[in-house]
């Protein structure tokens, strides 16, 4: 039996494959078969493409959430954008004339709205129902207070600015004046 190392087999570290270990001094070819090596060797690839496949779907897994959840914050925004819309419209409904003169352009501004209402529907956008509810400071905000003996204190009872649910989460409080008890006025 000879020293000699088996062709093409180093044991220096930079001619190291996966699974195969350096020959000590004074080991032999006898120490170790080919066949023992090559199961060696197949067993450190085979480890490695584990971890390399492991970390490949890792990574498909985090860019799908990452890319998820970029998608929602930016649909949130747009969103966000399109609620002065709404109160515009809401607005224009609420101070619009009933005249016979007037009648076509309300008729369009309630067109326009109840598209935007399918458009929040879609989107599972709801409006916070605040007008005559407790007040809730994690959906209202209070913007002031008033007398009012004829509904129980810390009730909404005037809404200035509808809130909004964007999927159950708070997209914008609704802002409202509450109830209060006469001895709550400073």
């Amino acid at each position: 039996m000879s020293n000699e190392k088996p062709e093409g087999r180093g044991s220096s570290p930079e001619e190291l494959t996966p699974g195969m270990e350096p020959a000590g001094e004074g080991a032999t070819s006898g120490d170790a078969t080919q066949g023992e090596l090559d199961a060696n060797l197949a067993e450190g690839w085979k480890y490695k493409y584990l971890h390399l496949l492991a970390d490949l779907e890792n990574t498909k897994k985090r860019l799908t959430r990452t890319s998820r959840q970029e998608l929602e914050a930016e649909k949130e925004k747009l969103i966000r954008d399109v609620l002065p819309v709404a109160d515009g419209l809401d607005l224009a409904l609420l101070h619009a004339a009933s005249d016979e003169a007037d009648r076509n352009l309300l008729q369009g501004i309630e067109l326009i709205r109840n598209l935007l209402i399918k458009f929040f529907v879609k989107h599972d956008v709801k409006p916070i129902e605040a007008w005559g509810k407790p007040f809730d400071p994690k959906l209202h905000e209070a913007l002031g207070m008033v007398h009012n003996p004829r509904v129980a204190p810390n009730t909404v009872v005037r809404v200035e600015q509808k809130g909004y649910l964007y999927q159950d989460k708070l997209l914008r409080p609704a802002q409202v004046v509450v109830a209060s008890n006469e001895s709550d006025h400073f």
